[in-house]
């Protein structure tokens, strides 16, 4: 009791900040819903929630690369609610929420609440927070399902769950119907359900038939997904849009894991597993009853790594299933960390309750001075780029070409312009419905200018001045070129084509990696020529 006191004026002032971080993020979440403009990834979730049949939206959802659950959910949602950004939005933020009362409820009963305070204020700090709280994709609710199914099965392993006492029975209906829905929802978290599954065996073995019922339900979603992607995905079309070379794989590979914060969830993972052990041992408590819940978090902690390197082989197998979807692991790893924190707090209640107050204080710093009160946009802005090409009475109903970056020269033949214009215009001409833009794909060759494959003709007539559409391109999805690089492309497809460099007119609309005022990010551009004077 006496340590408690000393430590309990500490513990209030951490979950006085702890709180305050908490209600600054969701300030933040609500008042951003409808700040961006739906992007790329979510156009393609509007335009199925806009079907107005239900079947018909099934029928175009299981062409895509992941399950057609949450699109089903989508669906029923915007048609009660709306399809404009903060309807839409509105639903995966609940789920967001949802993670965070499924965080401070849901832990095993002996854990203290600081713990479940400070992995909350880990999650609504990190960069997955910034990206998809509010985004109109399955990462939200997937990772509410997720955190749902960890909590779950983490409830199942001390030794008085296999008594029959703390609930067993509904925590592990919870976890097997959380658990397989997620597996449904995203073809990632049928990664991270496995290996939840698995972490239940290490901690628990007697637990190998709930496991196994799991394991189950994940391996009938597996062969769900297998069956839709055998039967409607098009292999061929997605290994066009998306390159799949080493290069390629290691950029994403390093933009998922920075995005979605997985170098701070290292660094925290290893803190807590360094405070844990040495209390262990001082203790003397390896024995069974104790050791079976560390287990479980210690593996749950290796997570999302688990679902990286499986995304990683996936991904060069199907390019298209791309560096997003391993975060869908980093629940798993934040659900570890609650026992993990708890227990060195515990442990060494006044060291680690400084290092918590640290981590707190600086997850405040950067979310009041990296981040501030106001929400920025961290999104492409489509609409706004919509509404500049309007203002262009010359280019109602004109081609727009669209820049996209191929590594080597296609051949004849390779790509089909057909489908490419249709792809194009689901993206792009979705606040465009009023002037109907024709978007056509102008391909660079190694972030270079290659006639070959450009729209000379179209360049041509708007440089000479005989079309009087300025427009010679937009860009929106060359990531790994620099904008200077894409501008210098265009003067070089202005010079080769009869016109003076000088003449390019570059207008960029802004975005703010992790919505951070001193990250502006250049990737949505249109590109125009100025007329001759």
């Amino acid at each position: 009791m006496k340590s408690y006191i000393k430590v309990a004026p500490l513990r209030h002032l951490i979950g006085t900040i702890a709180a305050a971080v908490v209600a600054l993020a969701l300030w933040r979440l609500f008042a951003g819903l409808g700040l961006n403009s739906f992007w790329q990834d979510e156009i393609f979730s509007m335009r199925l929630a806009e079907k107005a049949d239900f079947s018909a939206m099934m029928s175009s959802a299981v062409e895509d690369t992941h399950p057609p659950t949450f699109y089903a959910l989508l669906w029923a949602w915007t048609h009660l609610f709306g399809f404009d950004e903060v309807s839409a939005r509105l639903l995966p933020a609940l789920c967001s929420i949802g993670l965070i009362m499924v965080i401070l409820a849901l832990p095993r009963r002996e854990t203290g609440w600081l713990a479940r305070v400070v992995v909350v204020v880990l999650v609504v700090t990190s960069p997955f927070w910034i990206e998809h709280a509010d985004e109109v994709r399955s990462y939200a609710p997937v990772s509410l399902l997720l955190g749902v199914a960890a909590l779950a099965a983490s409830r199942l392993v001390p030794a008085d769950a296999l008594q029959g006492q703390g609930g067993r029975r509904f925590f592990a209906i919870l976890f097997l119907i959380s658990a397989t829905v997620a597996a449904a929802s995203h073809l990632f978290a049928i990664y991270a359900v496995a290996w939840l599954c698995l972490c239940l065996v290490i901690a628990r073995f007697e637990c190998w038939k709930i496991a196994v019922t799991g394991l189950g339900g994940a391996v009938l979603a597996g062969g769900a997904y297998l069956l839709q992607v055998s039967l409607f995905h098009n292999f061929e079309d997605s290994g066009r849009l998306f390159a799949h070379g080493p290069d390629y794989l290691i950029g994403q590979l390093k933009i998922g894991l920075t995005s979605g914060g997985y170098p701070a969830l290292l660094a925290i993972g290893a803190i807590a597993v360094v405070a844990v052990f040495p209390g262990l041992i001082r203790n003397h408590a390896f024995q069974r009853a104790d050791m079976a819940p560390i287990r479980f978090d210690l593996a749950l902690c290796f997570g999302p790594f688990a679902v990286t390197i499986a995304g990683i082989l996936v991904t060069m197998v199907v390019p298209s299933l791309n560096y997003r979807g391993p975060q869908v692991g980093l629940v798993l790893g934040w659900c570890g960390l609650i026992g993990l924190i708890d227990r060195a707090l515990k442990d060494w209640p006044r060291v680690m309750g400084g290092m918590t107050l640290g981590l707190v204080a600086a997850s405040a710093f950067v979310i009041l001075t990296r981040q501030g009160l106001q929400p920025l946009p961290s999104r492409h802005d489509f609409r706004a780029m919509a509404q500049h090409l309007a203002g262009m009475p010359a280019c109602d109903g004109a081609i727009i070409p669209v820049l996209r970056n191929v590594e080597s020269e296609p051949k004849p033949g390779e790509i089909h312009q057909a489908e490419m214009r249709r792809f194009l215009a689901e993206r792009f001409g979705y606040y465009d419905r009023r002037v109907q833009h024709d978007y056509r794909l102008f391909p660079l060759v190694g972030g270079r200018y290659f006639g070959g494959v450009a729209p000379r003709e179209v360049l041509a007539a708007r440089i000479s001045g005989r079309d009087q559409c300025p427009v010679l391109a937009i860009v929106a999805d060359v990531r790994t070129y620099p904008p200077e690089a894409l501008e210098s492309a265009m003067r070089s497809a202005i010079s080769a084509n009869g016109g003076d460099p000088a003449r390019l007119e570059t207008r960029w609309f802004l975005h703010y990696g992790h919505a951070r005022a001193n990250k502006p990010v250049r990737q949505l551009a249109t590109f125009t020529i100025r007329p001759v004077t």
